[in-house]
Protein backbone atom coordinates (compact mmCIF):
# COMPACT_ATOMS: atom_id res chain seq x y z
CA UNK A 1 0.00 0.00 0.00
CA UNK A 2 2.87 2.45 0.85
CA UNK A 3 3.56 2.12 -3.26
CA UNK A 4 0.29 3.84 -3.98
CA UNK A 5 0.67 6.76 -1.38
CA UNK A 6 4.06 7.30 -2.71
CA UNK A 7 2.41 7.22 -6.35
CA UNK A 8 -0.54 9.95 -4.85
CA UNK A 9 2.25 11.75 -2.07
CA UNK A 10 0.84 14.93 -2.90
CA UNK A 11 -2.46 14.83 -2.94
CA UNK A 12 -2.04 12.17 -0.24
CA UNK A 13 0.48 15.36 2.09
CA UNK A 14 -2.70 17.56 0.73
CA UNK A 15 -5.26 15.47 2.72
CA UNK A 16 -3.74 14.83 5.78
CA UNK A 17 -2.63 18.67 6.42
CA UNK A 18 -6.22 19.82 5.57
CA UNK A 19 -7.08 16.80 8.20
CA UNK A 20 -4.76 17.96 10.48
CA UNK A 21 -6.00 21.73 10.47
CA UNK A 22 -9.81 20.90 10.41
CA UNK A 23 -9.05 18.33 13.49
CA UNK A 24 -7.25 20.89 15.23
CA UNK A 25 -10.69 23.50 14.37
CA UNK A 26 -12.92 20.81 16.06
CA UNK A 27 -10.41 20.82 19.36
CA UNK A 28 -9.88 24.09 20.10
CA UNK A 29 -13.91 24.60 19.86
CA UNK A 30 -13.26 23.90 23.75
CA UNK A 31 -11.41 27.20 24.57
CA UNK A 32 -13.81 28.76 22.77
CA UNK A 33 -16.58 26.74 25.34
CA UNK A 34 -14.41 27.75 28.26
CA UNK A 35 -14.31 31.30 27.71
CA UNK A 36 -17.68 31.65 26.57
CA UNK A 37 -19.16 30.28 29.48
CA UNK A 38 -16.79 32.28 31.88
CA UNK A 39 -17.50 35.63 30.09
CA UNK A 40 -21.56 35.00 30.32
CA UNK A 41 -20.86 34.12 34.36
CA UNK A 42 -18.64 37.15 34.03
CA UNK A 43 -21.68 39.34 32.36
CA UNK A 44 -19.56 41.28 30.49
CA UNK A 45 -21.30 41.87 27.46
CA UNK A 46 -18.62 43.87 25.00
CA UNK A 47 -16.55 40.75 25.37
CA UNK A 48 -19.68 38.19 24.40
CA UNK A 49 -20.29 40.50 21.62
CA UNK A 50 -16.43 40.14 20.31
CA UNK A 51 -16.88 36.55 21.11
CA UNK A 52 -19.88 35.59 18.84
CA UNK A 53 -18.33 37.50 16.09
CA UNK A 54 -15.07 35.51 16.24
CA UNK A 55 -16.93 32.33 16.57
CA UNK A 56 -19.29 32.87 13.46
CA UNK A 57 -16.43 33.88 11.25
CA UNK A 58 -14.43 30.41 13.44
CA UNK A 59 -17.05 27.93 12.42
CA UNK A 60 -17.79 29.30 8.90
CA UNK A 61 -13.83 28.77 8.21
CA UNK A 62 -13.87 25.04 10.10
CA UNK A 63 -16.77 24.23 8.34
CA UNK A 64 -14.79 24.72 4.81
CA UNK A 65 -11.74 22.90 6.06
CA UNK A 66 -14.46 20.11 7.26
CA UNK A 67 -15.81 19.80 4.00
CA UNK A 68 -12.40 19.81 1.63
CA UNK A 69 -11.47 16.78 4.59
CA UNK A 70 -14.03 15.10 3.31
CA UNK A 71 -13.55 15.78 -0.36
CA UNK A 72 -10.04 15.24 -0.30
CA UNK A 73 -10.38 11.83 1.71
CA UNK A 74 -12.53 10.43 -0.64
CA UNK A 75 -10.65 11.72 -3.66
CA UNK A 76 -7.35 9.80 -2.85
CA UNK A 77 -9.20 6.94 -1.94
CA UNK A 78 -10.38 6.70 -5.07
CA UNK A 79 -7.48 7.10 -7.13
CA UNK A 80 -5.89 4.31 -5.29
CA UNK A 81 -8.69 2.18 -5.24
CA UNK A 82 -8.56 2.62 -9.12
CA UNK A 83 -5.26 2.15 -9.51
CA UNK A 84 -5.55 -0.64 -7.24
CA UNK A 85 -8.04 -2.25 -9.30
CA UNK A 86 -6.46 -1.11 -12.75
CA UNK A 87 -2.87 -2.79 -11.48
CA UNK A 88 -4.35 -6.29 -10.19
CA UNK A 89 -6.23 -6.30 -14.00
CA UNK A 90 -3.47 -5.89 -15.32
CA UNK A 91 -1.42 -8.60 -13.47
CA UNK A 92 -4.19 -10.96 -14.21
CA UNK A 93 -4.35 -10.25 -17.97
CA UNK A 94 -0.49 -10.97 -17.81
CA UNK A 95 -0.94 -14.26 -16.80
CA UNK A 96 -0.14 -16.96 -18.87
CA UNK A 97 -3.01 -19.38 -20.20
CA UNK A 98 -1.60 -22.65 -17.50
CA UNK A 99 -0.99 -20.28 -14.71
CA UNK A 100 -4.27 -18.41 -14.75
CA UNK A 101 -5.99 -21.65 -15.20
CA UNK A 102 -4.92 -22.49 -11.72
CA UNK A 103 -7.40 -20.34 -10.30
CA UNK A 104 -11.46 -20.41 -11.34
CA UNK A 105 -12.46 -17.19 -12.98
CA UNK A 106 -14.72 -16.37 -9.96
CA UNK A 107 -11.61 -16.26 -7.81
CA UNK A 108 -10.25 -13.63 -10.11
CA UNK A 109 -13.80 -11.31 -9.91
CA UNK A 110 -13.75 -12.13 -5.92
CA UNK A 111 -10.15 -10.85 -5.76
CA UNK A 112 -10.94 -7.52 -7.42
CA UNK A 113 -13.90 -6.92 -6.56
CA UNK A 114 -14.40 -7.80 -2.77
CA UNK A 115 -10.77 -8.12 -2.05
CA UNK A 116 -9.99 -4.56 -3.04
CA UNK A 117 -13.44 -3.59 -1.28
CA UNK A 118 -11.98 -5.06 1.54
CA UNK A 119 -8.84 -2.38 1.11
CA UNK A 120 -10.83 0.21 1.10
CA UNK A 121 -12.77 -0.61 4.39
CA UNK A 122 -10.16 -2.02 6.29
CA UNK A 123 -7.31 -0.05 5.32
CA UNK A 124 -7.65 3.05 3.91
CA UNK A 125 -11.07 4.83 5.62
CA UNK A 126 -9.58 3.51 9.08
CA UNK A 127 -5.73 5.37 7.94
CA UNK A 128 -7.67 8.46 7.47
CA UNK A 129 -9.41 7.59 10.67
CA UNK A 130 -6.38 6.89 12.44
CA UNK A 131 -4.58 10.26 11.54
CA UNK A 132 -7.88 12.51 12.58
CA UNK A 133 -8.70 10.74 15.77
CA UNK A 134 -4.51 11.03 16.77
CA UNK A 135 -4.68 14.68 16.17
CA UNK A 136 -7.64 15.50 17.68
CA UNK A 137 -6.14 12.92 20.57
CA UNK A 138 -3.27 14.67 21.16
CA UNK A 139 -4.41 18.34 20.99
CA UNK A 140 -7.29 17.44 22.98
CA UNK A 141 -4.38 15.97 25.71
CA UNK A 142 -2.04 19.34 25.34
CA UNK A 143 -5.71 21.05 26.36
CA UNK A 144 -5.87 18.95 29.13
CA UNK A 145 -2.69 19.79 30.60
CA UNK A 146 -3.29 23.62 30.19
CA UNK A 147 -6.82 23.13 31.95
CA UNK A 148 -5.20 20.29 34.55
CA UNK A 149 -2.65 18.57 34.81
CA UNK A 150 -3.94 16.61 38.13
CA UNK A 151 -6.93 15.41 36.03
CA UNK A 152 -4.33 14.70 33.02
CA UNK A 153 -2.48 11.70 35.20
CA UNK A 154 -5.27 9.89 35.56
CA UNK A 155 -6.32 10.53 32.30
CA UNK A 156 -3.03 8.91 30.93
CA UNK A 157 -3.32 6.05 33.43
CA UNK A 158 -6.84 4.85 32.03
CA UNK A 159 -5.22 5.15 28.42
CA UNK A 160 -2.50 2.79 29.19
CA UNK A 161 -5.09 0.19 29.96
CA UNK A 162 -6.34 1.10 26.25
CA UNK A 163 -2.91 0.59 24.38
CA UNK A 164 -2.84 -3.24 25.44
CA UNK A 165 -6.61 -4.05 23.35
CA UNK A 166 -5.27 -3.91 19.88
CA UNK A 167 -2.44 -6.45 20.74
CA UNK A 168 -4.27 -9.28 22.05
CA UNK A 169 -7.15 -9.12 19.42
CA UNK A 170 -4.88 -7.84 16.41
CA UNK A 171 -3.35 -11.64 15.62
CA UNK A 172 -6.66 -13.06 15.54
CA UNK A 173 -8.78 -10.82 13.70
CA UNK A 174 -5.49 -10.89 10.56
CA UNK A 175 -6.43 -14.72 10.85
CA UNK A 176 -10.55 -14.18 10.74
CA UNK A 177 -10.08 -11.25 7.49
CA UNK A 178 -7.60 -13.92 5.28
CA UNK A 179 -10.50 -16.97 6.55
CA UNK A 180 -13.04 -14.10 5.43
CA UNK A 181 -11.26 -13.36 2.23
CA UNK A 182 -11.17 -17.41 1.46
CA UNK A 183 -14.70 -17.55 1.96
CA UNK A 184 -16.16 -15.07 0.10
CA UNK A 185 -13.93 -16.60 -3.25
CA UNK A 186 -15.32 -19.61 -2.55
CA UNK A 187 -19.20 -18.06 -2.53
CA UNK A 188 -18.35 -16.13 -5.52
CA UNK A 189 -16.92 -19.31 -7.18
CA UNK A 190 -20.08 -21.54 -6.26
CA UNK A 191 -22.31 -18.69 -7.16
CA UNK A 192 -20.77 -18.05 -10.82
CA UNK A 193 -21.09 -21.75 -11.50
CA UNK A 194 -24.76 -22.49 -10.31
CA UNK A 195 -25.87 -18.93 -12.69
CA UNK A 196 -23.77 -20.19 -16.01
CA UNK A 197 -25.84 -23.85 -15.55
CA UNK A 198 -28.91 -21.96 -15.14
CA UNK A 199 -30.27 -23.41 -18.58
CA UNK A 200 -29.28 -27.00 -16.67
CA UNK A 201 -31.21 -25.97 -13.64
CA UNK A 202 -34.30 -25.30 -15.05
CA UNK A 203 -34.23 -28.09 -17.78
CA UNK A 204 -33.87 -31.00 -15.25
CA UNK A 205 -35.94 -29.27 -12.21
CA UNK A 206 -32.51 -28.65 -10.10
CA UNK A 207 -34.34 -25.63 -8.56
CA UNK A 208 -34.16 -26.99 -4.78
CA UNK A 209 -30.76 -28.23 -4.96
CA UNK A 210 -29.44 -24.92 -6.17
CA UNK A 211 -31.08 -23.04 -3.38
CA UNK A 212 -30.22 -25.10 -0.52
CA UNK A 213 -26.51 -25.31 -1.57
CA UNK A 214 -26.61 -21.13 -2.21
CA UNK A 215 -28.14 -20.97 1.33
CA UNK A 216 -25.58 -23.42 2.63
CA UNK A 217 -22.81 -21.42 0.96
CA UNK A 218 -24.50 -17.99 1.72
CA UNK A 219 -24.83 -19.17 5.57
CA UNK A 220 -20.60 -20.42 5.63
CA UNK A 221 -20.10 -16.61 4.45
CA UNK A 222 -21.97 -14.45 6.63
CA UNK A 223 -20.83 -17.22 9.48
CA UNK A 224 -17.12 -16.10 8.54
CA UNK A 225 -17.75 -12.50 8.38
CA UNK A 226 -19.74 -12.26 11.82
CA UNK A 227 -16.81 -14.26 13.15
CA UNK A 228 -15.01 -10.99 12.49
CA UNK A 229 -17.11 -9.04 13.24
CA UNK A 230 -17.76 -10.47 16.91
CA UNK A 231 -14.08 -9.98 17.96
CA UNK A 232 -14.37 -6.34 16.43
CA UNK A 233 -17.41 -5.85 18.57
CA UNK A 234 -15.43 -7.02 21.62
CA UNK A 235 -12.67 -4.46 20.67
CA UNK A 236 -15.04 -1.39 20.64
CA UNK A 237 -17.01 -2.56 23.22
CA UNK A 238 -14.37 -2.93 25.70
CA UNK A 239 -12.84 0.57 24.23
CA UNK A 240 -15.91 2.81 24.66
CA UNK A 241 -16.01 1.19 28.17
CA UNK A 242 -12.76 2.33 29.26
CA UNK A 243 -13.75 5.66 27.19
CA UNK A 244 -16.75 6.20 28.95
CA UNK A 245 -14.23 5.40 32.24
CA UNK A 246 -12.39 8.52 31.09
CA UNK A 247 -14.96 10.97 30.87
CA UNK A 248 -16.37 9.72 34.03
CA UNK A 249 -12.93 10.58 35.67
CA UNK A 250 -12.84 13.72 34.07
CA UNK A 251 -16.18 15.05 34.92
CA UNK A 252 -16.29 13.77 38.82
CA UNK A 253 -12.14 14.92 38.94
CA UNK A 254 -13.32 18.50 37.66
CA UNK A 255 -16.73 18.60 40.01
CA UNK A 256 -15.00 17.90 43.01
CA UNK A 257 -12.12 21.27 42.02
CA UNK A 258 -14.40 23.78 41.17
CA UNK A 259 -15.99 23.19 45.07
CA UNK A 260 -12.24 23.45 46.11
CA UNK A 261 -12.07 26.62 44.01
CA UNK A 262 -9.28 25.03 41.63
CA UNK A 263 -11.22 25.56 38.56
CA UNK A 264 -13.79 28.01 37.33
CA UNK A 265 -17.37 26.36 35.98
CA UNK A 266 -15.96 27.43 32.64
CA UNK A 267 -12.91 25.20 33.17
CA UNK A 268 -15.47 22.38 33.53
CA UNK A 269 -16.95 22.64 30.39
CA UNK A 270 -14.32 22.93 28.71
CA UNK A 271 -12.32 19.86 30.34
CA UNK A 272 -15.78 17.93 29.50
CA UNK A 273 -15.61 19.23 25.96
CA UNK A 274 -11.81 17.57 25.75
CA UNK A 275 -12.74 15.01 27.78
CA UNK A 276 -14.58 13.74 24.81
CA UNK A 277 -12.18 14.67 22.35
CA UNK A 278 -9.66 12.01 24.20
CA UNK A 279 -12.61 9.43 25.14
CA UNK A 280 -13.88 9.21 21.30
CA UNK A 281 -10.79 9.37 19.31
CA UNK A 282 -9.37 6.77 21.60
CA UNK A 283 -12.31 4.23 20.73
CA UNK A 284 -11.85 5.35 17.11
CA UNK A 285 -8.12 4.71 17.20
CA UNK A 286 -8.43 1.35 18.63
CA UNK A 287 -11.03 0.15 16.63
CA UNK A 288 -8.99 1.04 13.43
CA UNK A 289 -6.00 -0.45 14.26
CA UNK A 290 -6.50 -4.28 14.31
CA UNK A 291 -8.37 -3.05 11.20
CA UNK A 292 -5.51 -2.00 9.46
CA UNK A 293 -3.23 -4.91 10.85
CA UNK A 294 -5.42 -7.54 9.95
CA UNK A 295 -5.68 -6.63 5.58
CA UNK A 296 -2.12 -7.76 5.60
CA UNK A 297 -2.55 -11.31 4.27
CA UNK A 298 -4.96 -9.27 1.21
CA UNK A 299 -2.57 -6.84 0.55
CA UNK A 300 0.17 -9.46 0.07
CA UNK A 301 -2.56 -11.21 -2.02
CA UNK A 302 -3.10 -8.73 -4.46
CA UNK A 303 0.18 -7.37 -4.92
CA UNK A 304 1.54 -11.39 -5.80
CA UNK A 305 -1.34 -10.69 -9.03
CA UNK A 306 -0.61 -7.32 -9.79
CA UNK A 307 3.41 -8.08 -9.10
CA UNK A 308 3.15 -11.37 -11.69
CA UNK A 309 5.29 -12.03 -14.32
CA UNK A 310 6.09 -14.76 -16.56
CA UNK A 311 9.66 -15.00 -16.21
CA UNK A 312 12.74 -12.99 -14.41
CA UNK A 313 14.64 -14.83 -17.45
CA UNK A 314 15.16 -12.54 -20.33
CA UNK A 315 13.04 -14.49 -23.29
CA UNK A 316 14.04 -14.99 -26.81
CA UNK A 317 11.94 -12.82 -29.30
CA UNK A 318 11.05 -14.73 -32.33
CA UNK A 319 8.66 -12.48 -34.75
CA UNK A 320 8.15 -15.21 -37.29
CA UNK A 321 7.70 -19.00 -37.83
CA UNK A 322 9.74 -19.73 -41.37
CA UNK A 323 10.89 -23.57 -41.62
CA UNK A 324 8.46 -25.82 -39.02
CA UNK A 325 7.54 -26.50 -35.35
CA UNK A 326 8.46 -30.05 -34.59
CA UNK A 327 8.29 -32.07 -31.03
CA UNK A 328 10.53 -34.83 -29.68
CA UNK A 329 9.72 -36.99 -26.80
CA UNK A 330 6.94 -34.69 -25.99
CA UNK A 331 5.25 -35.98 -22.99
CA UNK A 332 2.95 -33.85 -20.43
CA UNK A 333 0.81 -34.81 -17.60
CA UNK A 334 -2.01 -32.02 -15.74
CA UNK A 335 -1.55 -33.49 -12.53
CA UNK A 336 1.92 -34.98 -12.57
CA UNK A 337 0.02 -38.66 -12.07
CA UNK A 338 -1.43 -39.68 -15.55
CA UNK A 339 0.41 -38.75 -18.54
CA UNK A 340 -1.78 -37.42 -21.28
CA UNK A 341 0.86 -37.23 -24.02
CA UNK A 342 3.76 -39.69 -24.22
CA UNK A 343 6.71 -39.69 -26.54
CA UNK A 344 5.36 -37.37 -29.45
CA UNK A 345 7.09 -36.85 -32.20
CA UNK A 346 5.75 -35.08 -35.53
CA UNK A 347 7.05 -31.97 -37.43
CA UNK A 348 4.79 -29.55 -38.13
CA UNK A 349 6.18 -27.76 -41.65
CA UNK A 350 5.34 -24.14 -43.02
CA UNK A 351 2.73 -23.99 -45.21
CA UNK A 352 1.14 -27.72 -45.11
CA UNK A 353 -1.78 -28.68 -43.87
CA UNK A 354 -2.54 -31.59 -40.96
CA UNK A 355 -5.07 -33.37 -39.32
CA UNK A 356 -5.24 -35.00 -35.96
CA UNK A 357 -7.75 -37.69 -35.24
CA UNK A 358 -8.49 -40.05 -32.89
CA UNK A 359 -11.34 -40.91 -29.98
CA UNK A 360 -12.29 -38.61 -27.89
CA UNK A 361 -9.59 -37.96 -24.46
CA UNK A 362 -6.64 -39.31 -26.66
CA UNK A 363 -4.38 -36.06 -26.39
CA UNK A 364 -5.64 -34.37 -29.38
CA UNK A 365 -6.53 -30.89 -27.89
CA UNK A 366 -3.89 -30.80 -25.31
CA UNK A 367 -1.29 -31.96 -28.07
CA UNK A 368 -2.26 -28.34 -29.93
CA UNK A 369 -2.57 -26.31 -26.76
CA UNK A 370 1.25 -27.71 -26.18
CA UNK A 371 1.85 -26.59 -29.80
CA UNK A 372 0.48 -22.93 -29.34
CA UNK A 373 2.26 -22.49 -26.06
CA UNK A 374 -0.87 -23.12 -23.51
CA UNK A 375 1.85 -25.48 -21.38
CA UNK A 376 5.71 -25.00 -20.05
CA UNK A 377 5.77 -27.71 -17.67
CA UNK A 378 5.98 -30.72 -20.30
CA UNK A 379 8.88 -32.97 -21.01
CA UNK A 380 10.52 -33.72 -24.00
CA UNK A 381 11.38 -30.56 -26.22
CA UNK A 382 9.26 -28.37 -28.95
CA UNK A 383 11.15 -26.21 -30.88
CA UNK A 384 10.54 -23.23 -33.51
CA UNK A 385 12.63 -23.17 -36.23
CA UNK A 386 15.35 -25.14 -33.81
CA UNK A 387 14.63 -22.88 -31.10
CA UNK A 388 13.21 -24.48 -28.10
CA UNK A 389 9.92 -23.30 -26.63
CA UNK A 390 10.40 -22.62 -23.02
CA UNK A 391 13.17 -19.89 -24.13
CA UNK A 392 11.05 -17.81 -26.09
CA UNK A 393 9.05 -14.97 -25.30
CA UNK A 394 5.11 -16.39 -24.84
CA UNK A 395 3.43 -13.56 -26.14
CA UNK A 396 5.29 -13.67 -29.32
CA UNK A 397 4.51 -17.10 -29.68
CA UNK A 398 0.82 -16.28 -28.91
CA UNK A 399 1.31 -14.28 -32.15
CA UNK A 400 1.88 -16.96 -34.36
CA UNK A 401 -1.25 -19.28 -34.11
CA UNK A 402 -4.77 -18.59 -34.17
CA UNK A 403 -6.88 -21.53 -32.59
CA UNK A 404 -10.70 -21.42 -33.33
CA UNK A 405 -11.91 -24.08 -30.41
CA UNK A 406 -15.21 -25.88 -30.34
CA UNK A 407 -16.27 -23.59 -27.59
CA UNK A 408 -16.46 -20.07 -28.87
CA UNK A 409 -16.38 -16.84 -26.22
CA UNK A 410 -18.03 -13.89 -27.75
CA UNK A 411 -18.05 -10.06 -26.32
CA UNK A 412 -21.24 -8.86 -25.13
CA UNK A 413 -20.54 -6.41 -27.98
CA UNK A 414 -21.23 -6.27 -31.87
CA UNK A 415 -20.16 -8.64 -34.60
CA UNK A 416 -17.35 -6.24 -35.79
CA UNK A 417 -15.71 -6.11 -32.13
CA UNK A 418 -15.67 -9.39 -32.37
CA UNK A 419 -13.96 -10.41 -35.51
CA UNK A 420 -11.66 -6.79 -35.43
CA UNK A 421 -11.65 -7.53 -31.84
CA UNK A 422 -10.70 -3.34 -31.20
CA UNK A 423 -8.19 -3.47 -33.77
CA UNK A 424 -8.21 -1.42 -36.52
CA UNK A 425 -8.75 -3.50 -40.53
CA UNK A 426 -9.45 -2.00 -43.64
CA UNK A 427 -12.89 -2.47 -44.80
CA UNK A 428 -11.90 -4.70 -47.42
CA UNK A 429 -10.02 -7.32 -45.25
CA UNK A 430 -13.46 -7.56 -42.86
CA UNK A 431 -15.35 -8.05 -46.08
CA UNK A 432 -13.05 -10.91 -47.74
CA UNK A 433 -13.00 -12.59 -44.08
CA UNK A 434 -17.23 -12.24 -43.99
CA UNK A 435 -16.90 -14.26 -47.05
CA UNK A 436 -14.20 -16.75 -46.31
CA UNK A 437 -16.03 -17.50 -43.35
CA UNK A 438 -19.48 -18.10 -44.85
CA UNK A 439 -21.06 -15.19 -42.55
CA UNK A 440 -22.05 -13.07 -45.64
CA UNK A 441 -25.69 -14.47 -45.44
CA UNK A 442 -26.48 -14.04 -41.38
CA UNK A 443 -25.15 -10.28 -42.06
CA UNK A 444 -27.28 -9.76 -45.10
CA UNK A 445 -30.06 -10.69 -42.96
CA UNK A 446 -30.17 -8.99 -40.45
CA UNK A 447 -30.86 -5.10 -40.06
CA UNK A 448 -27.59 -3.91 -38.39
CA UNK A 449 -25.22 -5.67 -40.26
CA UNK A 450 -21.71 -6.25 -38.49
CA UNK A 451 -22.89 -3.75 -36.05
CA UNK A 452 -25.25 -5.97 -34.45
CA UNK A 453 -25.08 -6.64 -31.02
CA UNK A 454 -24.36 -10.25 -29.88
CA UNK A 455 -25.46 -10.51 -26.54
CA UNK A 456 -23.97 -12.47 -23.34
CA UNK A 457 -21.07 -14.51 -24.64
CA UNK A 458 -23.20 -14.88 -27.82
CA UNK A 459 -26.64 -15.40 -26.42
CA UNK A 460 -27.97 -14.14 -29.43
CA UNK A 461 -26.27 -16.43 -32.04
CA UNK A 462 -26.68 -19.36 -33.09
CA UNK A 463 -23.81 -22.08 -32.60
CA UNK A 464 -22.85 -22.26 -36.21
CA UNK A 465 -22.89 -18.19 -36.19
CA UNK A 466 -20.81 -17.83 -33.66
CA UNK A 467 -18.12 -20.33 -35.16
CA UNK A 468 -18.65 -18.22 -38.28
CA UNK A 469 -17.33 -15.56 -36.40
CA UNK A 470 -14.98 -17.34 -34.63
CA UNK A 471 -13.26 -18.20 -38.27
CA UNK A 472 -13.32 -14.54 -39.58
CA UNK A 473 -11.67 -13.25 -36.12
CA UNK A 474 -8.73 -15.68 -36.85
CA UNK A 475 -8.43 -15.25 -40.60
CA UNK A 476 -8.37 -11.50 -40.58
CA UNK A 477 -5.19 -11.71 -37.97
CA UNK A 478 -3.45 -13.57 -41.17
CA UNK A 479 -1.13 -15.53 -38.51
CA UNK A 480 0.97 -18.04 -40.02
CA UNK A 481 -0.74 -20.83 -38.08
CA UNK A 482 -4.20 -21.96 -37.89
CA UNK A 483 -5.55 -24.39 -35.79
CA UNK A 484 -9.58 -25.40 -35.60
CA UNK A 485 -9.85 -27.79 -32.57
CA UNK A 486 -13.34 -28.83 -33.93
CA UNK A 487 -13.60 -25.44 -34.94
CA UNK A 488 -16.59 -26.10 -37.41
CA UNK A 489 -18.57 -28.67 -35.47
CA UNK A 490 -21.06 -26.33 -35.23
CA UNK A 491 -22.07 -25.35 -38.27
CA UNK A 492 -23.69 -27.92 -40.74
CA UNK A 493 -21.77 -30.38 -42.88
CA UNK A 494 -22.20 -28.66 -46.18
CA UNK A 495 -21.21 -24.85 -44.50
CA UNK A 496 -18.42 -26.54 -42.81
CA UNK A 497 -17.39 -28.36 -45.78
CA UNK A 498 -16.81 -24.48 -47.67
CA UNK A 499 -15.10 -23.29 -45.08
CA UNK A 500 -12.57 -25.86 -44.58
CA UNK A 501 -12.37 -26.60 -48.13
CA UNK A 502 -11.67 -22.55 -48.36
CA UNK A 503 -9.12 -22.79 -45.69
CA UNK A 504 -7.10 -25.18 -47.29
CA UNK A 505 -6.37 -24.07 -50.73
CA UNK A 506 -4.78 -20.86 -48.73
CA UNK A 507 -1.23 -21.37 -49.72
CA UNK A 508 1.13 -20.16 -47.13
CA UNK A 509 -1.00 -21.04 -44.21
CA UNK A 510 -0.14 -23.75 -41.82
CA UNK A 511 -3.17 -25.71 -40.66
CA UNK A 512 -3.59 -28.26 -37.86
CA UNK A 513 -7.16 -29.27 -37.90
CA UNK A 514 -8.66 -31.35 -34.80
CA UNK A 515 -11.94 -32.93 -35.97
CA UNK A 516 -14.11 -36.02 -35.90
CA UNK A 517 -15.98 -35.42 -38.99
CA UNK A 518 -13.62 -37.60 -40.98
CA UNK A 519 -15.16 -37.10 -44.87
CA UNK A 520 -12.77 -38.65 -47.55
CA UNK A 521 -13.36 -35.47 -49.54
CA UNK A 522 -11.56 -32.95 -47.05
CA UNK A 523 -9.00 -36.01 -45.55
CA UNK A 524 -8.02 -36.32 -49.38
CA UNK A 525 -6.74 -32.30 -49.02
CA UNK A 526 -4.43 -32.80 -46.19
CA UNK A 527 -0.62 -32.54 -46.25
CA UNK A 528 -0.25 -35.45 -43.49
CA UNK A 529 -2.65 -37.38 -40.80
CA UNK A 530 -2.29 -37.74 -37.85
CA UNK A 531 -3.88 -40.46 -35.98
CA UNK A 532 -3.35 -40.71 -31.88
CA UNK A 533 -4.71 -43.21 -29.41
CA UNK A 534 -4.10 -43.01 -25.70
CA UNK A 535 -1.75 -40.27 -25.77
CA UNK A 536 0.62 -41.21 -28.52
CA UNK A 537 0.77 -41.19 -32.42
CA UNK A 538 0.10 -44.36 -33.89
CA UNK A 539 0.22 -43.64 -37.66
CA UNK A 540 0.71 -40.74 -39.64
CA UNK A 541 0.95 -40.09 -43.23
CA UNK A 542 -1.20 -38.71 -46.65
CA UNK A 543 -5.06 -39.82 -47.09
CA UNK A 544 -3.68 -42.35 -49.65
CA UNK A 545 -0.60 -43.82 -47.61
CA UNK A 546 -3.07 -44.83 -44.85
CA UNK A 547 -5.57 -46.07 -46.90
CA UNK A 548 -3.06 -48.56 -48.65
CA UNK A 549 -1.93 -49.76 -44.89
CA UNK A 550 -5.25 -50.60 -44.28
CA UNK A 551 -5.19 -47.95 -41.92
CA UNK A 552 -7.62 -48.19 -38.53
CA UNK A 553 -8.70 -44.73 -38.60
CA UNK A 554 -10.53 -45.51 -41.88
CA UNK A 555 -13.37 -47.42 -39.84
CA UNK A 556 -14.50 -44.03 -38.65
CA UNK A 557 -15.23 -42.51 -42.32
CA UNK A 558 -18.17 -40.90 -42.63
Amino acid sequence: MKFYIKQNKVLFIVTILVNVIASLGYVFMAILLQQLLDIALGKDMQHFVRMVLFSIFYFAVLGIFLYLQSLLSKKVICKIMRQIRSDVFQGTVNHSIEDFNKKNTADYISIITNDVKMIEDNYLLPLFEVVQYAVIFTASFLLMIYFDIIVTVYVIAAIAIMFLIPGFLGNSLEKRQKRYSSKLADFTVSLKDMLSGFEIIKSYSMKRYVIQRFNKENDETINSKYSVDRLLALNEGVSSFLALMVQIVVLFLSAYFIITGRITVGTLLGMVQVSSNLANPLVMIFTNIPKIKSIQPIVEKLQSISQYSLSHLQKEHISSFDFCVCTKDLGFSYDKQKEVLNEINCTIEKGKKYVVVGKSGCGKSTLIKLLAGYYSDYAGTIKYDNRELGLLDRNDVAQLSSIIHQNIYMFDETIHDNICLHEDYPQEMIDNVVMESGLAEFISEIPEGLLHQVGENGADLSGGQKQRIAVARALIRNKPILILDEGTSAVDMQTAYDIENRLLQIKDLTIITITHHLRTELLEKYDTIICMDYGKIIEKGTFNELVSNNSIFLNNLS
